[in-house]
């Protein structure tokens, strides 16, 4: 019970057990913890952990503004963006793409060695380039850093275009 109280009822048997063994007092846990089960003691471990996310993570997050729908009444309304990974050689790249949701065609593409958020930015540029955009398109994509990022989202705003992010965990729908 000395043992016990010295660490302020934070140990249980197992590091009690060790403790005593350490002082030359022969024991095992299931002793210990007979002992401590008897008298009614039980150690205090603190406070359970309690996942938070980390706001970080959600800085820059968009509303869902496709809510699923997938469909398109004519071009330039809707694109989604998303990056692949494609091993060529020895080593991964980075593809990241724009699909217009009418054609299905890719407007806009970018090659890299790295995933940035450069890669993203390149590909809508070059899709802002090839089409002729409206206001109020929704340019919809997953919650990527990349996507999140300052510089990425001023040039959807300066385009005069909406963004959209899919909820979370649902990344795979882009």
């Amino acid at each position: 019970m000395d043992t016990f109280a010295t660490y302020k009822a934070r140990y249980g048997a197992p590091r009690i057990a060790q403790e005593l063994n350490a002082l030359g007092v022969d024991c095992s846990v299931n002793y210990v913890a007979h002992i401590l089960k008897h008298n009614g003691i039980r150690a205090r471990n603190g406070k359970a952990f309690k996942y938070s996310p980390n706001t970080e993570a959600m800085t820059g997050v968009a509303d869902n503004l496709l809510k699923r729908r997938f469909n398109a009444d004519g071009p330039n309304q809707k694109w989604t963006t998303d990056i692949t990974y494609i091993w060529v050689r020895d080593r991964w790249l980075y593809l990241a793409t724009v699909m217009d949701l009418y054609s299905r065609s890719i407007v806009g593409w970018a090659l890299d060695t790295h995933m940035t958020e450069q890669l993203n930015t390149d590909a809508l540029q070059m899709a802002f380039k090839r089409r002729a955009i409206e206001n109020d398109l929704i340019i919809h994509s997953d919650r990527g850093v990349q996507y999140r990022s300052n510089r990425y989202q001023a040039l959807i705003e300066r385009h005069g275009c909406k963004l959209s992010m899919s909820r979370k965990g649902n990344c795979q729908i882009n």
